[in-house]
């Protein structure tokens, strides 16, 4: 499961940068996926690691 930032979460649970894997969130169902927070902060897709 993935998503991008701006987008809305379909599942619950922990999800990475793809670009900064050690960068991890939480994220609830609904909620929007949110820029990541490095390098200044950049858009990217988040890759679900664990479901809550």
């Amino acid at each position: 499961m993935t998503g991008s930032t701006g987008q809305k979460c379909q599942l619950s649970g922990i999800y990475k940068c793809r670009t900064h894997p050690t960068n991890t969130i939480p994220l609830a169902k609904g909620n929007i996926f949110p820029p990541c927070s490095r390098n200044g902060g950049h858009g990217t897709t988040w890759v679900l690691v664990q479901e809550a």
